[in-house]
């Protein structure tokens, strides 16, 4: 049996699914993530966990259709980029007032 998605994939309720259900079950799964934790007793039907999102309690669905479910397609990290520093006597300057604005401003 190949599972229809990995261990810790990413995936949502897809929009076709979201549009039956019941007004207050669409609100607190529209636009939710949730991670797949596992498989049902050897089914391809995953456990699916939504982490605590706002006001939206944590959700765990156990024996999730897949075919209600859509992987999450999630753009690279862009890693951070370390400032450059030219010289020691930079790394122990004080900033400016208007430097410290326009940082945190």
């Amino acid at each position: 049996m190949n599972p229809p998605f990995p261990l810790n994939a990413k995936v949502r309720f897809t929009q076709e699914r979201l549009s039956i259900l019941s007004p207050r079950d669409r609100k607190s799964l529209d636009g939710r993530i949730g991670v797949v934790e596992g498989y049902w007793n050897g089914t391809r039907k995953p456990t699916v966990n939504f982490s605590a999102d706002g006001a939206r309690v944590q959700l765990r669905l156990l024996r999730v259709d897949p075919q209600h479910l859509e992987l999450v397609e999630e753009s690279p990290v862009q890693p951070a980029i370390e400032p450059q520093i030219s010289d020691e006597s930079d790394a122990n300057r004080k900033l400016s007032q208007s430097e410290l604005d326009d940082l945190f401003g």
